[in-house]
């Protein structure tokens, strides 16, 4: 068991109180970093199915085609 007076003193100092958590975010911090940017360079080196991507570039749909077909549909309101 851990005296009172030593407690006290353990609240007080500020170097426990102040640094100790700052040095568990800048190192937790570091390793969270290192993490997700490992995900950013895991994420270029997927391959895409061959069957998606012809599907994926068989099926084009411009600005242009969508524009036509919305003003359609309104010219149908009126």
């Amino acid at each position: 068991m851990v005296a009172p007076a030593v407690l006290r003193a353990l609240r007080k100092n500020k170097t426990l109180r102040y640094g100790v958590p700052m040095l568990l975010l800048v190192v937790g911090g570091s390793f969270g970093l290192r993490e997700f940017s490992q995900i950013r360079y895991d994420a270029v080196t997927i391959k895409v199915d061959p069957e998606l991507e012809k599907k994926l570039k068989a099926n084009k749909i411009t600005l242009e085609s969508e524009y036509e077909e919305d003003s359609r549909s309104v010219q149908t309101w009126m």
